[in-house]
């Protein structure tokens, strides 16, 4: 079911006996137990209607107990079952067993006057699982993807509107460039800028360069990006405000390590015709940073990628071993890897 059509039945007050959450966008499923939690609970009688468990730790027995259970000074009660992970192909150690039939008993004929909501973070569900397909039939089963493109930017739009502000398409992908596509990141960004541009201004590019928080990891990606667009007086001035800001050598060459082995497998796996989904789940990486990822490794042969990780493996040793002035180290390798680009030019 979409997340929208969901939300809005619920503040129409048509609430699902059950919901079941899964995927790793975690910011939007919170966003959704707040919308239920609002419109199900009287505030007043939260602590008494309202329970929240973690099936790793309690039996899904106890929990479909308190299901059953009449609401108490209220109308409705609401349950939510985190780390549902019976409805995966996970098996992680746990110090209860869930029986899933007792959640095959409950869905014959649940309670009206509770709301059951199962969350995992997991990417899909198990679809080979009697239990899944009987939800699929009698619950809604509303996604949680990480959000990319089209529907990120979206989504970016309509928080600036949530925060009495505006944002262009141009300046939306200004933002999510700059500040990454972590939703609660990007939350908190977009608040601040809008309290600063002031009620129903847009938020515009200076604002951005601004107000716009750069992680660590996000600097060492945009320095990659200056080295692939050929660009080394701008990547050599990345790596000198990194310095000056006092973040240590070494970690930067982790991270440059770790981008670079983004590339590589990006490089190896995109010609096998996997889908830019496909490469973000299987490195286990955003489907924003993979696009990026795409996009540089262009420039770049599998060779000399596999050559400068090979770099970066001989400078950490010597950095650790004190062989090498670390600042020069970072320094040689940059140009290394511009010369590496060059060559693919």
């Amino acid at each position: 079911m979409p997340l929208l059509s969901a939300i809005r039945e619920i503040r129409q007050k048509q609430f699902s006996p059950i919901y079941v959450l899964y995927g790793p966008e975690s910011f939007l499923a919170e966003d959704f137990l707040a919308v239920a939690r609002k419109e199900m609970i009287d505030p007043e009688f939260m602590d008494l209607n309202m329970s929240m468990y973690d099936c790793t730790e309690t039996g899904l027995s106890e929990i479909l107990q308190d299901a059953e259970t009449l609401p108490f000074m209220g109308e409705h009660r609401l349950v939510i079952a985190r780390q549902a992970y019976f409805l995966t192909g996970s098996k992680p150690s746990t110090k209860v067993e869930s029986d899933p039939d007792a959640l095959l008993d409950y869905l014959q004929n649940p309670p009206p006057y509770t709301t059951l909501i199962l969350h995992t973070e997991a990417d899909k569900l198990d679809e080979r699982k009697k239990l899944v397909k009987t939800l699929q039939q009698k619950a809604k089963v509303i996604p949680f993807p990480l959000l990319k493109d089209g529907d990120l930017y979206g989504w970016v739009e309509r928080q600036a509107g949530k925060y009495q502000a505006k944002i262009d398409r141009q300046q939306t992908m200004k933002l999510v460039e700059r500040v990454g596509a972590e939703l609660r990141l990007l939350d908190k960004e977009i608040e601040k800028m809008a309290l600063f541009v002031g009620v129903g201004e847009s938020i515009t590019d200076d604002a951005i360069e601004l107000l716009g928080a750069r992680t660590l990891e996000q600097d060492v990606f945009g320095l990659i990006e200056q080295v692939a667009s050929g660009r080394l007086d701008k990547a050599l001035r990345m790596m000198y405000d990194c310095m000056k800001t006092g973040e240590e050598p070494i970690k930067l060459l982790a991270l440059l390590a770790r981008q670079f082995r983004m590339l590589l497998h990006v490089k190896q796996l995109a010609p096998r015709g996997y889908s830019q989904q496909q490469v973000a789940g299987m490195i286990k990486m955003h489907p924003y940073a993979v696009k990026k990822a795409m996009e540089q490794a262009r420039h770049f042969s599998e060779e000399s990628l596999k050559k400068l990780l090979g770099i970066l493996a001989e400078e950490d040793f010597r950095m650790k071993s004190g062989q090498v002035d670390k600042r020069l180290a970072l320094e040689l390798f940059i140009a290394r890897a511009h010369d590496e680009r060059t060559k693919r030019s």
